[in-house]
């Protein structure tokens, strides 16, 4: 689809950029990923508050897994 050079500055973009297209009963909207994305992480956000990032939190477990199995393997698999 192509939309008017005034609409594309208008939206941010450069190129050949990405929006997305939606129709509800109000009508059609054209939005950027990046406003997507945005309006997305601001609804999330009162979710998260007072918790870390689930990346971190599973970069964490993994990295204690990880620490179990190292030990399990120095002690010859032992108890």
């Amino acid at each position: 689809m192509n939309l008017p050079a005034d609409m594309r500055r208008g939206l941010g973009l450069i190129g050949a950029g990405r929006v997305i297209l939606t129709q509800d009963e109000d009508g059609i909207w054209i939005t950027t990923v990046d406003h997507a994305l945005k309006r997305i992480r601001a609804l999330a956000a009162p979710f998260a508050k007072g918790r870390a990032s689930i990346v971190d939190e599973f970069l964490a477990e993994r990295r204690a897994a990880a620490s179990r199995e190292d030990e399990e393997d120095l002690d010859g698999g032992h108890d």
